[in-house]
C-alpha cells in the first residue's frame, strides 16, 4: 500500500467518525465504540511522517520511545533533578507482642525493598513416624490458601509487586521469606500470614500427596547426598527428633491428610515459637501494629497446651546400607556441641582445614585446592574420588566428621585413610598451613576464643605460585 492510499483511508475514516459523533442520542457505550474505533483508526494508519519512515525503513528519532531507549544511560537526564540522601546507621528494634510474638526490624539503610520474614521454631525434629513428611507437604502447597485468598491470587500478588515469596525448613526451623517495595508491604504480609499460619485445607492435602511422592524421585535422581545425610542422623540419633529424615519418611506420605497436618500445627505452632523479621522498615511501630492486626488473634500458650521439644539423645551405631554401585561412601562422625558452646569455634577451623574435594577449582587460589581432603587424599591416592568434612551444629547438640568415597573393592585403604585423617587433626597446626578458599586464624583471649575469615592473600601463597609460573 503506497502513502497516498494511506493517507485517503486515514482522511476516510476520520470523516465517517466525526459524522457518527455529530449524530444526537447516542448511547454512552455507542460513544465509547466511537471513540474507541476513533484511536485505533489513528495507530493503525499513524501520520505521514511515520508512514514516510517506515517506508524508508528508518527510526523517528524524535519519538519519545525511541530517546528512552537510546538514551546514554551515562548521561544525567534533562531536567531530572536527583534526590540525594546519605547512607544511615542501621537501627535494630525488639517488640513483643501481647500473646508472645517478637518482631524485630531494622531500619531504612538506604531507599529499596523490604524484606521480610516469619520464623517459626518448628522443624522436622518436631515430626514423629505419624508425621514425618508434613513440613515437606506444607512446602509443596505454602500457596495455598482458601479463608482469604487462593493460590492463583496470592501467586499474583507477588508478581504484580515485584517481589519474591518462599518457604524453607531444615530440623529446626521453618522460614517464610518475602520481599517487596514498600507500598506492598502489607498485602505482601497478610498474605504471608496466611500462607504460614492457616490450617491445611482438604484440598491442599490431597495435592502435597502427589507432589511430596514426586519430590522423593525427583532427588532420587538428583543424587544430592540428602539421603546420606539422613542416614548418618538416623544412625547418630535413632528415628525420633534430629534423626528424622529431611523429606520425610516415603512411606508415610500417603497417610499425610488435612488431619494429620492441621494437628501438626496445632501441637507445634504457638506465639512464642514465631519470629517476625523485616530489614528496609521506616517506622517500628507502624510494622508492629501491622503484626498485631493480622497475629494478634493467636492465643497465648498455655503450660501444657503444646508439645515441648523433646532434647535428642546422641546413640551412636553402625549402619550399611546395601547398593548395587560400585562405589562406596564412608563416613565417621562423632557427636561435637551445639551452637552456643565455645568449642564451635574449634570445630569451624577444623571443618575450614579438612574443607572438600569437590569443590577443587584451578582457576584462582583457594577453592578447595589447600584443603586436606584434596592434598592429602585426592592427590595422593587414586582411588579416593571425593572428600569431604561433615560439621553440623543445632540447638542441644551437634556432629563432626568426614565423608569419603571411592571404588567398593578399595574400602579398606579408604576406611584407614578416613581414620588416619581424623587422626591428623590432633596433631600440632602449622600456623602457616594455608587454608581451603578462606584462612581462618584462630587465637585466644581472656574471654572466649574468636575466630576470623580472611581472604587467602598470604605472601608465601604468591610467592609459591610466582616459582611454578
Amino acid at each position: 500500500m503506497c502513502i497516498r492510499d494511506r493517507y485517503q483511508r486515514r482522511v476516510h475514516g476520520e470523516q465517517i467518525i466525526n459524522q457518527i459523533k455529530k449524530v444526537k442520542m447516542l448511547s454512552k457505550a455507542s460513544r465509547s465504540f466511537v471513540e474507541t474505533t476513533a484511536r485505533a483508526t489513528r495507530r493503525q494508519f499513524g501520520s505521514l511522517r511515520r508512514n514516510l519512515l517506515e517506508v524508508l525503513n528508518r527510526d523517528d528519532n524524535t519519538d519519545p520511545h525511541y530517546l528512552a531507549a537510546s538514551y546514554n544511560p551515562i548521561l544525567p537526564l534533562e531536567g531530572h533533578k536527583p534526590i540525594y540522601r546519605e547512607n544511615q546507621k542501621a537501627n535494630y528494634n525488639i517488640s513483643k507482642l501481647s500473646n508472645g510474638i517478637t518482631v524485630i526490624t531494622e531500619s531504612q539503610v538506604f531507599p529499596s525493598h523490604v524484606d521480610f520474614g516469619i520464623l517459626v521454631d518448628v522443624g522436622t525434629r518436631d515430626e514423629t513416624t505419624e508425621t514425618s513428611g508434613a513440613l515437606l507437604s506444607i512446602k509443596n502447597t505454602y500457596y495455598k490458601t482458601v479463608l482469604n485468598t487462593n493460590e492463583t491470587i496470592n501467586y499474583g500478588m507477588v508478581q504484580m509487586a515485584g517481589g519474591e515469596f518462599n518457604m524453607e525448613y531444615d530440623q529446626e526451623n521453618t522460614f517464610w521469606r518475602a520481599s517487596c517495595l514498600q507500598h506492598d508491604v502489607v498485602d505482601i504480609f497478610r498474605m504471608a500470614c496466611d500462607c504460614a499460619f492457616e490450617p491445611r485445607s482438604v484440598v491442599a492435602a490431597n495435592v502435597a500427596m502427589d507432589k511430596s511422592q514426586h519430590t522423593h524421585k525427583l532427588y532420587e535422581q538428583l543424587k544430592t547426598g540428602q539421603d546420606f545425610n539422613d542416614t548418618i542422623f538416623r544412625t547418630a540419633f535413632g528415628l525420633r527428633g534430629l534423626g528424622m529424615p529431611l523429606k520425610g519418611l516415603k512411606h508415610n506420605l500417603k497417610n499425610l491428610n488435612a488431619y494429620v497436618l492441621q494437628k501438626f500445627q496445632y501441637q507445634n505452632i504457638n506465639p512464642s515459637k514465631v519470629y517476625v523479621c523485616a530489614a528496609g522498615v521506616e517506622n517500628h511501630e507502624e510494622f508492629v501494629e501491622l503484626v498485631e492486626s493480622k497475629l494478634g488473634y493467636m492465643p497465648k500458650a498455655e503450660s501444657g497446651q503444646t508439645s515441648e521439644r523433646a532434647r535428642s539423645e546422641y546413640v551412636g551405631g553402625e549402619a550399611r546400607i546395601l547398593t548395587e554401585s560400585n562405589d562406596v561412601n564412608l563416613a565417621l562422625v562423632f557427636q561435637s556441641v551445639p551452637w552456643s558452646a565455645q568449642e564451635i569455634y574449634a570445630f569451624n577451623v577444623l571443618n575450614a582445614l579438612l574443607g572438600s574435594s569437590a569443590s577443587f577449582s584451578s582457576g584462582g587460589p583457594g577453592k578447595g585446592m589447600h584443603a586436606r581432603t584434596t592434598t592429602n587424599l585426592l592427590n595422593k591416592h587414586y582411588y579416593v574420588d571425593s572428600a569431604n568434612a561433615l560439621n553440623f551444629h543445632f540447638s542441644d547438640t551437634g556432629l563432626f566428621g568426614l565423608q569419603i568415597s571411592g571404588p567398593a573393592d578399595h574400602g579398606s585403604k579408604l576406611i584407614q585413610n578416613l581414620t588416619g585423617e581424623l587422626k591428623g587433626l590432633t596433631n600440632k597446626i602449622d600456623q602457616q598451613e594455608p587454608v581451603s578458599y578462606t584462612h581462618l586464624r584462630a587465637h585466644e583471649t581472656p574471654e572466649h576464643l574468636v575466630c576470623r575469615l580472611l581472604l587467602e592473600k598470604k605472601k608465601n601463597n604468591r610467592l609459591l605460585l610466582r616459582t611454578h609460573t
